[in-house]
C-alpha cells in the first residue's frame, strides 16, 4: 500500500484507499488458506495484483451479545465488529486501522474450489444443505461451531487488507502494559496496583516518545468499540520510533451495548495524559453527533447492512461522554497543562 506512512495506514481522501477498497469488495480470489496464527479461524485471500486479505467470516447474528460469564478471552470474533471499528476509526481520523470492507462471499466458488488442501479438507454439506467449513484452530473449530453458508453458499465476511510482513517490511510486537492475565484465576498487577502508571509505565524508556500517547489513543478507540481483547500493540519499525501504533485485530469488539467496560479506560485513569489533537477531534465528532456519523459512514460505504444495532451506537455516544468524564476528573486532579498534551502530532 502506497498510503502507508509513519503516521497512518491509509489516506482516505486519495485514490488509491479508494480502489483499494473496491478490490478488496470485488477482486477474484486466487487462492484461500488458513491463518496460521490467532485462536480463531481467519481465512488468507491471494487477490490479483499481489494484494493479499485477511477474511473473518460471518459468526453470530448483529444482536449477538457476549455471554456475562464468558471471558474475554473466548469471546467469539466477529466479522461486523471488524468492519464498524474501521469505519469508527475513519471517522476519528486515527487512519491506523488497516482498510475493511463488508463482502458477500460465494463459499464455493472464493473460498473451496480456491483452497489449499488442508483448508479444503475441513468442507462439508450440513443437513440444512448449506456449505460449510471447519478450519483449524484452538476456538470454534468444530462441526458444531462450522462456518455456513446462509443460506447455501452465500456468506458474509469481513475483508481486510494484509499489509507487507517480514522479509519485505519490520514490525515491532510490543506487549501492553495494560495487557489482561488471560486467565480465569488471576488478575493482572495493574488491576490492584493504583500507582502502576508510575511504578512502571513512566519509568520504562521505551515510553518516553510518542509511544505513550499512542497508548492513550488506543485505549480511548478499545473503550468506545468495547474492546478488551488488547494483549499487544503493534507498529512498522521500518520507519523507526516516530511511528504511529496499528490498531490491528478488533474482532472481539462490539460485544456488548448494555455494558460499558471501565477497565479498558484505566491506562487514561492512571497516567492522566491525552494528546491534545485527538481531544479535539473527539470533541468535534461529539457536536456533530457521533453514532450519526458512525452510522451514516456504515450506510453509504458498505456492502453489508445494518452493520450496527442501533443499541451500539447509543452506546458509542455514552462511552464518548464517559471518556470526556474521565478527562474532566484527571483535570480538575491536575492541571490542563499537565494532562492535554499538545506533541505537534495531528
Amino acid at each position: 500500500m502506497k498510503t502507508v506512512t509513519n503516521l497512518r495506514v491509509y489516506d482516505p481522501h486519495s485514490s488509491p484507499f479508494k480502489r483499494l477498497l473496491n478490490h478488496l469488495q470485488n477482486a477474484e480470489v486466487i487462492e484461500a488458506n488458513e491463518m496460521p496464527q490467532g485462536t480463531q479461524i481467519k481465512i488468507i485471500l491471494d487477490l490479483p495484483d499481489s494484494f493479499r486479505a485477511l477474511l473473518k467470516p460471518y459468526r453470530v447474528p448483529r444482536n449477538y451479545q457476549t455471554l456475562p460469564d464468558h471471558f474475554y478471552f473466548s469471546d467469539i470474533e466477529r466479522h461486523h465488529a471488524e468492519i464498524a471499528a474501521f469505519h469508527l476509526d475513519k471517522i476519528l481520523g486515527f487512519y491506523r486501522v488497516p482498510p475493511v470492507v463488508g463482502r458477500l462471499i460465494d463459499i464455493t466458488r472464493d473460498i473451496r474450489e480456491k483452497a489449499t488442501e488442508d483448508l479444503a479438507n475441513t468442507f462439508f454439506i450440513s443437513p440444512a444443505n448449506n456449505t460449510c467449513f471447519r478450519g483449524h484452530c484452538s476456538y470454534y473449530c468444530d462441526t458444531s461451531h462450522a462456518v455456513c453458508g446462509k443460506p447455501g453458499d452465500r456468506l458474509e465476511a469481513s475483508v481486510q487488507i494484509l499489509l507487507p510482513r517480514p522479509p519485505d517490511v519490520d514490525w515491532e510486537k510490543i506487549t501492553h502494559p495494560y495487557r489482561r492475565s488471560y486467565s480465569a484465576a488471576r488478575k493482572a498487577k495493574w488491576e490492584s496496583n493504583e500507582n502502576y502508571c508510575y511504578e512502571h509505565v513512566f519509568l520504562d524508556e521505551e515510553y518516553h516518545n510518542r509511544l505513550l500517547l499512542d497508548m492513550m489513543d488506543l485505549s480511548a478507540f478499545d473503550f468506545l468499540i468495547g474492546n478488551m481483547d488488547r494483549h499487544h500493540m503493534m507498529r512498522i519499525s521500518s520507519f523507526g520510533s516516530n511511528t504511529a501504533l496499528v490498531h490491528l485485530d478488533n474482532g472481539r469488539s462490539f460485544g456488548r451495548y448494555d455494558y460499558d467496560d471501565l477497565s479498558i479506560l484505566t491506562p487514561i485513569r492512571h497516567c492522566c495524559l491525552f494528546r491534545y489533537s485527538t481531544f479535539a477531534r473527539l470533541h468535534r465528532v461529539y457536536r456533530q453527533g457521533l453514532s450519526t456519523l458512525l452510522s451514516r459512514s456504515l450506510e453509504n460505504g458498505e456492502q453489508l447492512k445494518k452493520i450496527l444495532v442501533d443499541e451500539h451506537l447509543t452506546a458509542i455516544d455514552r462511552r464518548l461522554e464517559i471518556l470526556f468524564g474521565q478527562l474532566d476528573t484527571c483535570i480538575k486532579t491536575y492541571t490542563v497543562k499537565r494532562v492535554m498534551i499538545d506533541d505537534g502530532i495531528d
